[in-house]
């Protein structure tokens, strides 16, 4: 199954400020910049080489592409500073900041995306470097993170939009939108008692491997929660694909996946959002893979 992707702006034509001072920062002028896709940003993705030979990975948006990704950006440049330098992380170079466009200079790491639908053996990998990079993050080396719980709280409440809105839902759940509803709350719950530094966006895009290597990329969303949620979040993304060991029978973990749930139903129902044409059948597709997983747990 494809992920969504936003629609990647050349580094090119970022502008000239932006260009200058990411070749001030690495020392030399940068002769090649090769856009990545994958993603739900809009803004710049690009591998980028210098006239020396210095490579880096340079993210960059500014308001006119999408008025919310800067605050994003932000927020990964605070937990990549406050999480520390791990294995499992890109290294951070330098960042710009003008108030209106925001860069992040990174690593440039060579590897690949895992592919999807996963592999058994890769997921594997990936379950488990992620379980040394929570184990590392709990308690939570950035005290001041974002709260998870209070601010996906929106998000994680749209069982009461789809009341409301009265929005068709799948017949096994006709009837129990009060029930889901309720359920997310006691997800919301739980997620608030977290002190760990989740990821919070976990999927194949987000990770890259190489030979002696899983780095998680892309920390925008970061935020305490408990240190299952991570783990619930990627075994999402993974559960089309292969036989995953069983998550403890917790009913908070199982609140969480219906809270997810309602917030990516109601969502796909939204228009489509400026520069990410795909989204909402990605929501809607995810949102339905975590229905099938609450119904399992609850029956």
């Amino acid at each position: 199954m494809a992920h969504a992707a936003g629609v990647r702006l050349p580094f090119e034509e970022v502008p000239a400020r932006v260009r200058a001072w990411a070749e001030r920062a690495l020392g030399s002028v940068i002769v090649s910049a090769a856009t990545q896709q994958g993603g739900f940003s809009p803004g710049v993705a690009a591998r980028v080489v210098t006239a020396s030979g210095r490579r880096a990975f340079v993210k960059a948006v500014g308001t006119s592409l999408n008025p919310d990704t800067p605050t994003l950006f932000r927020n990964e440049i605070a937990a990549m500073r406050g999480g520390g330098q791990l294995p499992q992380t890109p290294v951070l170079y330098d960042v710009y900041d003008d108030g209106d466009w925001v860069v992040l200079l990174l690593e440039d790491i060579e590897g690949r995306l895992p592919p999807h639908p996963w592999l058994h053996e890769e997921a594997v990998r990936v379950l488990d470097a992620l379980a040394e990079l929570t184990a590392a993050l709990d308690p939570s080396p950035w005290p001041t993170a974002p709260v998870a719980a209070v601010r996906s709280q929106s998000f994680l409440s749209r069982w009461d939009n789809v009341i409301a809105d009265g929005l068709d839902v799948p017949e096994w759940v006709a009837g129990r939108e009060e029930e889901m509803a309720q359920l997310a709350r006691t997800g919301l719950d739980a997620l608030a008692a977290g002190k760990a530094l989740a990821h919070w966006d976990l999927r194949a895009d987000n990770v890259i491997l190489t030979e002696d290597r899983v780095v998680f990329i892309d920390w925008a969303h970061a935020a305490l929660a408990p240190a299952w949620a991570d783990r619930v979040i990627l075994q999402a993304d993974m559960r089309e694909s292969v036989t995953l060991p069983e998550l403890p029978d917790d009913v908070g973990i199982t609140g969480f996946l219906a809270a997810i749930a309602g917030g990516l139903w109601w969502g796909a129902a939204q228009p489509d959002p400026p520069g990410l044409p795909t989204i909402r059948a990605w929501q809607r597709r995810h949102a339905l893979i975590h229905l099938d997983w609450v119904r399992e747990r609850l029956t």
